[in-house]
């Protein structure tokens, strides 16, 4: 069930992790090689830098046999299937930017598909029904729910609600989400400044061929996507995307509070001022960098609709009218319909609220406010 204890050097705990996933799986092809570096400064963090709990040791080790025997599985399934995924829609922007919400009522369109937590988390053969697999996820959810009972105040997971993309790009080892559940400071600056997003693109462009059945249009979501934006495109030439808006200094403490919340049952470090550079780091990161690819080529800013959270919150319909018009998308009063129920039946602060400021994170407003003026001139237009 685990994988091997992490201990050792890293270039033997790696082998020892792909023999234990291959003779899981009665399989041996992992396909690109280019999984093995960021697993190895991965697996260096995890053995001398996360000061891992008991539990997060455990945990660790679990969620990375689980990896390697994805990964396996997506191989084995077969290569991208050229021409399935066809004008897919990413939603980008800042986490807690009302994109978990956007992504939801997109997917209930007759014309979409979101990948759920379920598919994207566990690879089911498609012509049965997998009873064991769906128990796993619900276990797993279930035990996230035990471990960071505070998380689902900041993001509900449900194992067949649609889910991030962060967790399929896991499968090339390059994603946002494992920094914030562990302490990873050598991938995570990996990860910002070296990483090249190509395949974690092609991994994810491979997954979701397999999963498409009736050519059906996908709709995509993940504030990481910010990061690796020229990847993307890359691969998905003919892909539009969605960019939400919110001041960062509303989002910035927010995330880090979640990875505080998340951090707590993996490791016994938990510098919260250091949590809140990194989360700062990486946004401003993102931000920036999508500004900079939109002011460059005229082409790929015509691809980009802009979508305000207060706006989204103040009239979500007429917001999801103006998307649909842009993605040419058909809107009827059906859909509206579908929208206002879903929007009632998952109110906001269901789950309790979600409490924090910067200053919990070492955080200077006057500072941050200097770094974000250009994106808050040109994104967050004066209410005033």
């Amino acid at each position: 069930m685990f994988g091997p204890s992490l201990t050792g050097p890293v270039a033997d705990l790696r082998d020892a992790y792909l023999e234990s996933a291959a003779r899981a799986e009665g399989y041996v092809e992992f396909g690109t090689t280019d999984f093995i570096e960021p697993l190895d400064i991965m697996l260096g963090d995890l053995v001398h830098r996360a000061n891992l709990t008991r539990l997060g040791h455990l945990v660790s080790r679990y969620y990375l046999k689980q990896l390697l025997r994805m990964r396996l599985k997506i191989q084995r399934a077969g290569p991208t299937m050229a021409g399935r995924i066809k004008r897919p829609i990413f939603i980008l922007g800042l986490p807690r930017t009302g994109t978990t919400l956007l992504h939801e009522l997109l997917s209930q369109h007759d014309a979409l598909r979101a990948p759920t937590f379920h598919e994207s988390h566990r690879y089911d053969d498609p012509n049965r029904w997998d009873i064991i697999s769906r128990g796993l996820t619900h276990a797993q959810l279930a035990a996230v729910d035990v471990m960071a009972p505070t998380f689902k105040r900041v993001h509900e997971l449900r194992a067949h609600g649609p889910h991030e993309c962060v967790s399929i790009q896991a499968y090339a080892f390059r994603s946002m989400q494992f920094h914030v559940a562990f302490r990873l400071p050598h991938y995570n600056q990996w990860m910002m400044s070296q990483c090249d997003w190509q395949p974690a693109y092609r991994i994810h462009a491979q997954y979701l061929s397999q999963l498409t059945r009736n050519q059906e249009r996908w709709v995509l979501k993940a504030p990481g996507h910010m990061l690796g934006l020229g990847a993307l495109i890359r691969q998905y030439p003919d892909a539009v995307f969605i960019q939400t808006h919110r001041d960062p200094l509303e989002v910035i403490p927010s995330m880090a509070s979640l990875t505080l919340s998340l951090r707590r049952m993996a490791t016994r470090i938990l510098d919260r001022e250091e949590i809140g550079r990194d989360v700062n780091e990486l946004w401003h990161r993102g931000i920036y960098g999508v500004i900079e690819a939109r002011e460059a080529d005229p082409a790929l800013d015509s691809r980009f609709i802009d979508i305000q959270y207060q706006d989204f919150l103040s009239d979500p319909i007429s917001t999801l009218r103006d998307i649909a018009r842009f993605a040419d998308l058909t809107w009827t009063a059906t859909h509206s319909e579908s929208a206002r129920k879903h929007i009632a039946d998952h109110p906001k602060h269901r789950h309790g609220r979600h409490q924090y400021t910067l200053e919990q994170f070492g955080l200077n407003k006057s500072e941050l406010s200097d770094q974000y003026r250009a994106y808050q001139r040109a994104h967050l237009p004066d209410r005033s």
